[in-house]
């Protein structure tokens, strides 16, 4: 079973593209699903180096740190689709092991999210949709998995110089009812994106810039109050940071 990631790419006539999930941009997004994403969450990255973190979660509840692996957060195995490896998200979401009985297949929900939104609702999940990864979750007994993401993988740059930090989903579905590759309409992103309350979930913010290593995160996943844990108060406007990126598109001014 292999991880898959998702872009939305569809285009209106606005100073940022719209990337909601029209029909026709979603058959597009689902049609070049990400290939060279190994089914196991952690062979994305080479041998883990010493890259400062971009952003971390320290909070107490996940599994015991000595029995889950370190962060994945080596050099990229894999380059990324716009070559610059700065667009890779990567790190490692821990969780309390004892709430997946044996058997059970829970699955990673990564989602890169922006923080303005341009369609109501968005701000209950946790902004506007700018790409989406599943990662099964093969060894939940170790209350810990590790993940990479690249914000290019569709070749669409919005770097943060332009677009401000991402908002870094990460969600532990464990029915299946979270899969944003079954979306088919607006209505069903929104739908699917929101998490059930009683899972496990954590919104972090990270920059992805083309001018910084890629963002290594360490997360421990302790909120459980389904979109409250994701719902934001929306970026109504943000100023460019120099030295640029040529973003594809951008939202800052």
């Amino acid at each position: 079973m292999s991880s898959s990631t998702g872009f939305a790419v569809a285009a209106e006539n606005s100073p940022v593209r719209d990337r909601g999930l029209a029909a026709s941009a979603v058959a597009f997004a689902l049609g070049l699903l990400v290939a060279g994403c190994s089914a196991d969450a952690a062979s994305p990255e080479a041998p883990p180096a010493t890259p400062a973190p971009t952003a971390t979660d320290t909070d107490a509840g996940g599994g015991e740190p000595d029995a889950a692996p370190a962060p994945q957060c080596g050099t990229p195995s894999t380059r990324s689709a716009c070559g610059n490896d700065g667009a890779w998200v990567r790190g490692t979401v821990r969780f309390d092991a004892a709430r997946f009985p044996k058997g059970s297949a829970p699955v990673l929900r990564v989602t890169l999210r922006h923080q303005f939104v341009l369609k109501k609702g968005e701000e209950a999940i946790g902004g506007r949709l700018h790409g989406w990864k599943n990662v099964p979750i093969k060894k939940p007994e170790s209350g810990a998995v590790t993940f990479a993401i690249d914000m290019c993988a569709m070749g669409t740059a919005m770097w943060s110089e332009e677009n401000d930090a991402f908002n870094l989903v990460l969600h532990i579905d464990e029915d299946g009812s979270n899969n944003l590759d079954e979306a088919q309409t607006n209505a069903d992103v929104l739908r699917l994106a929101a998490p059930d309350k009683g899972e496990l979930v954590k919104l972090v913010k990270v920059n992805v810039s083309c001018h910084a290593p890629p963002a290594c995160v360490d997360v421990t996943l302790d909120c459980q109050d389904g979109t409250a844990c994701t719902t934001i108060d929306p970026m109504k406007s943000c100023t460019k940071q120099g030295p640029g990126c040529k973003s594809d598109d951008s939202f800052c001014n």
